[in-house]
Order: C-alpha cells, then sequence, then structure tokens
C-alpha cells in the first residue's frame, strides 16, 4: 500500500509503503485454532484407536503453522517511509520503529527502474547517490510499485534511469 501526503503544489512531503494486510493479527488465530482443533480431534481419534504416534505429529504441524502464520503476520508489519525535504531526501525502514536510515542530497539521488524478467514479476525501484544504491518497496505488489514509480518519476525528473 503507498500512502503519498504531499501539501498542494508542492515537492516536499512523505510517502508510506505498507504491505498489502489481508488478514488481521486476530482472523489468522481464528484460523489457527480452527486448524488445530480439527487437526487435533483428528489426531485424538487416532490416539484413542491405537496409533500413538499421530499426536506428537500433530502438534508438530500445528507449531510449525503457528510459526509460520506468526512470521507472515510479523513481515506485515514492515514500513518504509520517504521524506522529501527541499534539500534532502530521508528513507527510514523498520517494522514498529524505524531500524535504518538513509540520507541523500535531494540533487544528487537518481531514481533507478529495472524492468521485471518476467511478465507477472513487478519492476524493482532503486535510488542511488555517491555510489550508494537502495531498493525501495520490495514487498509491494506491481500495482504499488506501479503507483510508486508514477510518482517518484515527478519528483526525480531530472534523474530517471531504466536499465
Amino acid at each position: 500500500m503507498v500512502t503519498i501526503n504531499f501539501p498542494p503544489k508542492s515537492m516536499d512531503g512523505r510517502i508510506l509503503l505498507e504491505p498489502n494486510n489481508s488478514m488481521s493479527w486476530r482472523q489468522n488465530l481464528l484460523l489457527l485454532g480452527l486448524i488445530t482443533l480439527v487437526s487435533l480431534a483428528i489426531a485424538a481419534g487416532f490416539f484413542l484407536a491405537g496409533a500413538k504416534v499421530i499426536l506428537p505429529f500433530s502438534i508438530l504441524e500445528v507449531t510449525a503453522l503457528f510459526a509460520g502464520i506468526y512470521y507472515c503476520a510479523w513481515q506485515r508489519q514492515r514500513k518504509e517511509l520517504i521524506t522529501f525535504q527541499e534539500h534532502q531526501v530521508t528513507i527510514q525502514k523498520g517494522f514498529y520503529t524505524p531500524l535504518s536510515t538513509h540520507h541523500y542530497h535531494r540533487l544528487w539521488c537518481q531514481l533507478i527502474i529495472r524492468e521485471a524478467t518476467h511478465p507477472w514479476q513487478a519492476p524493482s525501484i532503486h535510488i542511488r547517490s555517491h555510489g550508494k544504491e537502495l531498493e525501495l518497496g520490495s514487498f509491494l505488489n506491481r500495482q504499488d510499485k506501479l503507483i510508486l514509480i508514477e510518482r517518484l518519476k515527478k519528483l526525480f525528473s531530472n534523474a530517471y534511469m531504466s536499465q
């Protein structure tokens, strides 16, 4: 999801990049609970029928599923904030708080768009300045990346490159 916040007729503002959230944490837990209930009910039936080895594997399966759902929910909290000021571009990346901050001089920034190698893939977006290059929105879908590219082309109209 791309949230653009620029005052009218201004080149200073912010762009917030976030992954699309299909389900809330509560919905994920509800799904996990339902799958756990079904899986453990089947495992308990086999346990009572004498196949005692099924229950530990069912518990292991539910634990692995919980770990996968937790990891995906955690990755959905990723955010990138691109702040444009008169002479500076600041990019903050993190989850709940910024983990890394990158500063670029606005006049020296180049926008680099690398076209996708397959029609289903999205192009990659990079900012380069003084030998440092940083990818933006690696977690965005194709439609969101195209929105971001359109806006960044306007902001970096003097320093746009396609590769």
